[in-house]
């Protein structure tokens, strides 16, 4: 499950809850529990995926505190057509949300990843992320951005670069709302890769190939990602559906990546 689409439906949260919860004043905090129910048609990380073809259900719940303190767990499982629903791993994040404004929104965060070792996640080397989202809002189009540091055996940086525009609908009379959010990202990171160079020498008059590994990092662009997030909040009930197509970039030897179009589908509370 990926950072930003996280992130980018946090915001439509953020921004839609409001209207539909008529007497809810948003320039107060108040903690908040959440509980929610996600499922992804194709599991993939920036494009790179198994060759399985699996999709995932994720349950989470998270708990964040007035000041914009949060911890929130998901609860990872993987299927295909060689494995019935079958629990892969989890992730724990911690983190500060900053206070919610018209202009700049975003969070700092820490991830633990729990993969079993067993699972076929292309991304179950990651043992941890840090990292900061933000979003610069105006009424014409947001500006979002994130970095992050991602720590399996070696410490890889992230960033992510998107715009998108959220319209909001107002059902007359009643605290619900539907929000419709086109947006597009470019998601960058190192790669760490070998080159193999052959040197040709000459030994007593006989001629000699050596073969030389280098071993290099580059950071390159992983991926390029539209998608059209809709949003229905009635209450303190949510639902999503995120309609969203990946074009993986800069596939290293070894790496499996396809173009796809895959659907993110949500369920969910806020207390």
């Amino acid at each position: 499950m990926k950072n930003f689409a996280r992130s980018t439906l946090l915001l439509i949260m953020m921004a839609i809850a409001p209207v539909a919860i008529k007497a809810q004043n948003d320039s107060i905090r108040k903690a908040e529990f959440t509980a929610s129910l996600n499922y992804q048609s194709k599991l993939h990380y920036f494009g790179r995926t198994d060759s399985l073809q699996s999709s995932g259900m994720f349950p989470s719940v998270g708990y964040e505190l007035k000041c914009g303190l949060y911890a929130q767990g998901n609860f990872i499982f993987v299927q295909n057509y060689s494995l019935p629903l079958t629990y892969t791993g989890s992730t724990i994040e911690a983190g500060y949300r900053l206070p919610q404004a018209k202009k700049i929104n975003g969070n700092i965060f820490i991830s633990k990843f729990l993969y079993k070792k067993t699972s076929t996640l292309v991304q179950s080397a990651l043992k941890y992320q840090t990292g900061i989202n933000l979003s610069f809002n105006n009424k014409i189009i947001n500006i979002n951005t994130g970095f992050d540091i991602k720590y399996s055996n070696t410490a890889d940086l992230g960033a992510t670069a998107g715009l998108d525009h959220i319209f909001i609908i107002k059902i007359a009379n009643k605290p619900m709302a539907f929000a419709f959010d086109p947006s597009a990202y470019i998601n960058f990171g190192t790669q760490k890769f070998s080159e193999v160079y052959i040197k040709k020498q000459n030994f007593l008059g006989f001629p000699l190939n050596n073969k030389t590994t280098v071993n290099k990092s580059a950071f390159n662009i992983l991926s390029y990602e539209i998608s059209a997030p809709i949003v229905f909040v009635a209450g303190k009930f949510n639902t999503s559906l995120i309609p969203a197509y990946v074009i993986p970039q800069n596939l290293l030897a070894g790496e499996r990546g396809i173009d796809m179009f895959y659907i993110t589908a949500s369920i969910g509370i806020r207390l």
